[in-house]
């Protein structure tokens, strides 16, 4: 290995280092309550090293969402690449989606407390715009290729295409969301309901799928049903051949 070789590496390691450190730091105090000092005495380096690898704490927290981000799409290629039928691709893919969201709570809660057009305003240095619109590019090609999967469940007939791909694309998306969120106080949750939130993300996805097949099969037999005009038609054939 080359010298340069190993510095490159070294270098990618420690800037790795310090978004793990990061995602400590955010997921415990927020985007707004973190300082690039608490992620140093995290990470246990000096502040000025933070500074060779982010330019500040909103560009450092950016390319931790696009790694996350990054890490998601690999998931979702990869379950692609199994071709799996169109039912449970569409599983597989937003099971991936809940477990990006449960393996880091705290951070996807902090994710959704942030928004993002604010944070946009008051972003100035070029590479704060650079990885603001990098996460926003991951964030469009996601969606895109899970709206894929819910395109390919439409025309493999097991969910009703009632709203087009990219409205139910949201619509489930939103969904799982809100779920999560939900799941922010687990003991508010069960106070509130009764019910035991370890399983009610899964559960709720796993509803609004068997309800979107129930009317798929509903529309099928709709469809291949005859109608009225069809019936007479047949008795009609009938009754000449009859009479022949």
């Amino acid at each position: 290995m080359s010298v340069q070789e190993r510095h490159r590496r070294e270098r990618h390691a420690r800037g790795q280092a310090i978004l793990t450190a990061a995602a400590k730091v955010f997921a415990k105090h927020g985007l707004e309550g973190a300082t690039i000092e608490m992620v140093a005495r995290e990470a246990e380096v000096a502040v000025g090293t933070i500074y060779l690898y982010y330019s500040s704490r909103d560009d450092l927290y950016l390319n931790l969402i696009a790694d996350r981000a990054e890490h998601l799409r690999a998931r979702y290629l990869e379950i692609f690449a199994r071709r799996l039928a169109p039912l449970d691709e569409l599983k597989a893919i937003a099971s991936a989606y809940l477990d990006h969201l449960l393996g880091s709570r705290e951070i996807s809660l902090s994710q959704h407390s942030v928004v993002f057009s604010q944070l946009h305003q008051r972003l100035k240095r070029q590479s704060e715009l650079r990885n603001f619109q990098r996460v926003m590019d991951l964030s469009h090609e996601i969606f895109g290729l899970w709206e894929g999967t819910i395109r390919r469940a439409f025309e493999g007939g097991v969910i009703a295409n009632s709203m087009g791909p990219r409205k139910t694309a949201a619509v489930v998306w939103a969904s799982m969301n809100g779920a999560f969120m939900l799941m922010g106080d687990g003991n508010f949750f069960r106070d509130v309901t009764g019910l035991n939130p370890e399983h009610f993300v899964d559960d709720a996805l796993e509803s609004h799928l068997a309800a979107s097949q129930l009317t798929a099969h509903r529309n099928g037999k709709r469809r291949s049903a005859p109608s009225r005009k069809t019936k007479v038609a047949n008795l009609a054939e009938v009754a000449v051949h009859t009479s022949a």
